[in-house]
């Protein structure tokens, strides 16, 4: 029974942080190409600061927090328009196995200094 109501808080807690983090995505987004009225050397200055390591672990956080709150979202529309509340346990651990699924195979994507014959 614990288990149960911590992985639900658990799972309401990442979805009001990814939404939080997605917020102050876009703005840092809209500052980012609002840069291109200053001019194109301000623009690419700006968007240079992205291509590096750090950038790049930006980038998959990013995805990380769209997805799960996607699939989160999902989740508790299909639990609220289906009838599904008894099943929402379960509903949660298919959209992990997604998410885990869609994280682990855009790794080579987001950080090209991983090999890519492992």
């Amino acid at each position: 029974m614990y288990l149960n109501r911590s992985i639900n808080l658990l799972s309401f807690l990442l979805m009001r942080l990814t939404g939080i983090a997605l917020s102050v995505f876009l703005f840092l987004h809209i500052w980012t190409i609002g840069q291109i009225q200053k001019g194109n050397d301000s623009f690419n200055q700006a968007m240079s600061a992205y291509n590096n390591l750090f950038g790049w672990v930006l980038e998959y956080l990013l995805l990380l927090a769209v997805i799960y709150h996607m699939f989160n979202g999902l989740r508790l529309i299909a639990a609220d328009f289906f009838n599904l509340t008894e099943k929402q346990k379960g509903l949660l651990w298919i959209a992990i196995v997604i998410i885990a699924l869609i994280a682990s195979a855009s790794l080579f994507v987001f950080f090209p200094i991983i090999p890519r014959n492992i």
